[in-house]
């Protein structure tokens, strides 16, 4: 994984397997936190 700075807004492309095991799709609500270890948590936001 690479990260991508586009005019001060950071991206960050997810591995394909990684996705598909998620079942996730474009347009999936993602929320991204740090633990208390400063590890980076992804999670898929429930509506």
């Amino acid at each position: 994984m690479k990260l991508q700075n586009n005019k001060g807004q950071f991206k960050l492309t997810l591995p394909k397997d990684i996705v598909k095991s998620k079942k996730w799709k474009q347009g999936t609500e993602l929320l991204i936190t740090m633990n208390e270890k400063g590890e980076i948590v992804i999670k898929e936001m429930k509506r």
